[in-house]
């Protein structure tokens, strides 16, 4: 927005601004202005509701073919030639360790915390070396 516009939407947004302004303007200037306004006004009305008309329309239209692409079983994406993105995995871990908790054979990456039943057996003397799993 130029400077000049700036200004006026400056002035017109304060109604202290607007009130200092019609009291030091001519009567029959702020008449011949209103009329004017009034009729510039009336146009961007008449703008404004053909374009909200307009987008209307286009949106029901857009609605009326999404509805029918659906009816017929395909999707957007099967008429643009997308793919579904994958579900990308992350890097698994190998298990290096294995142990015993409650009868029940388990595995340990070793990462993170140790497994209590590692702990346990650990603290008794025994070595991680001891739950390696030996890959031949």
């Amino acid at each position: 927005m130029s400077e000049k516009y700036a200004e006026i939407t400056r002035i017109l947004s304060n109604v202290r601004n607007i009130r200092t302004f019609v009291r030091e303007v001519d009567y029959v200037f702020l008449v011949e202005a209103h009329e004017k306004l009034g009729m510039a006004l009336n146009e961007r009305k008449d703008d404004f509701e053909r374009e909200c008309a307009e987008r209307a329309k286009k949106e029901e239209k857009k609605n009326e073919l999404i509805a029918l692409i659906a009816s017929e079983g395909f999707t957007l994406d099967d008429l643009q030639g997308r793919e579904l993105k994958k579900k990308r995995q992350g890097n698994r871990r190998h298990v290096k360790y294995t142990y015993e908790e409650n009868g029940e054979v388990k595995t340990w990456t070793g990462v993170g915390r140790k497994p209590k039943p590692i702990e346990a057996a650990l603290a008794a003397g025994q070595t991680l070396d001891d739950f390696l799993i030996s890959r031949d």
